[in-house]
Parts: structure tokens; C-alpha cells; sequence
């Protein structure tokens, strides 16, 4: 099994997920490959939550795909180099000031994530993938009805399982129910 302190490669652990790290790829608001793999890494307790809003939505008839997990401080600090904006992109943080810690991609406990039909073909949803607009939103009113309804299934769940929901972004929950722990920049 691959692991670096708190990370596990999701698929060691449960091999029924599509990982598509827009980050290993050039499709992303950078235009850039930013990761070197598309191996996704999160905390283990993370992905054993995310396990279980996997199994209630394959009851439901969808499979999970993954955009983003775990990130490297240095993916980060390349994101706030091509959009320094505290808008859209969180500023890296500064690990010499740093003392609190909290759930972030950046210790592997967050993960954005969309829904599929058990093809692959991913649901409709109320805006793209890092769509950096007001239609990405949980809030947002002026999205297609079944983006919004899909959005809301997908949060209800991965909220019973212990993930909290980010009302700017549909696709990004924090794992809520673990403590949090040190970032990282261990390479992926």
C-alpha cells in the first residue's frame, strides 16, 4: 500500500472511484499540468469517509469522481503565482507562522469531487469544475434546476458521512470529523 505519513493512495484502498486529477493535466483554470501523477493521495480517515459516501450513492445508482485531492504546498504556491487572487485561489500559507492547522487540500483533507451514472458520464452540476463565477455556488439561484438538485443530493450525502460543504464551490467538502493535521509537500 502507498503511503506518506497521514496520505493513502485512494484506489489501494478502494479501487471503484474514477480519479481524474485536473491537476496532472493542462485542463484547468492554469492551462498548465501542475501535479506529475494522477495517483491521488488523502488523510486515510478522508478516504474511509469518502468510502462511505461512495457505497450510498453506488445504491443510488452513481460512482464518484475525483478532481482533486491532496496538493502539495508547492502545487499551491504555483496556483497563487498564475491567480494571486484571495477570491479564487487561497493564499499559501506560511509554514514558519503557521501553528493552527485545518482541513485543506494541503494535509489531504479535502477532496472535490462530482457525480457520475455507473458509465462514467458525469451528471449535470450548476457550473463547471473550478468555475471561478457566482454559478459555482450552492446559493446560486441562476443555474439549471437539475445542476442545483444533483448538487444538493451530493451534499446531503457527503455531509451525513462527517465531510462539511464549501458554499462557493459545489465540487469542494472538508473532512469535518478528524483532527486536522500538518501540511505537507510531499510530491504526486
Amino acid at each position: 500500500m502507498n503511503e506518506k505519513g497521514n496520505l493513502v493512495r485512494l484506489l489501494d484502498l478502494d479501487d471503484d472511484f474514477i480519479i481524474d486529477l485536473k491537476y496532472a493535466t493542462a485542463d484547468n483554470f492554469t492551462g498548465q499540468k501542475i501535479y506529475n501523477s494522477n495517483d491521488c493521495y488523502m488523510d486515510r480517515h478522508t478516504a474511509e469517509i469518502l468510502i462511505r459516501a461512495k457505497n450510498i450513492f453506488a445504491k443510488d445508482g452513481y460512482r464518484v469522481k475525483v478532481m482533486d485531492a491532496y496538493r502539495p504546498i508547492s502545487a499551491q504556491e504555483k496556483f497563487w503565482q498564475i491567480l494571486p487572487d484571495d477570491n479564487f485561489v487561497a493564499r499559501p500559507p506560511d509554514m514558519a507562522k503557521l501553528k493552527v492547522f485545518r482541513p485543506t487540500h494541503l494535509n489531504g483533507l479535502c477532496v472535490d469531487v462530482t457525480l457520475t451514472d455507473m458509465t462514467g458520464k458525469e451528471l449535470e452540476m450548476p457550473s463547471a469544475f473550478d468555475d471561478f463565477s457566482e454559478k459555482a455556488s450552492l446559493l446560486c439561484q441562476e443555474t439549471s434546476e437539475q445542476g442545483r438538485k444533483n448538487a444538493a443530493y451530493m451534499k446531503a450525502v457527503m455531509e451525513r458521512v462527517g465531510f462539511q460543504a464549501y458554499k462557493n464551490e459545489w465540487w469542494h467538502f472538508y473532512d469535518v470529523s478528524t483532527e486536522p493535521t500538518p501540511f505537507m509537500n510531499f510530491q504526486i
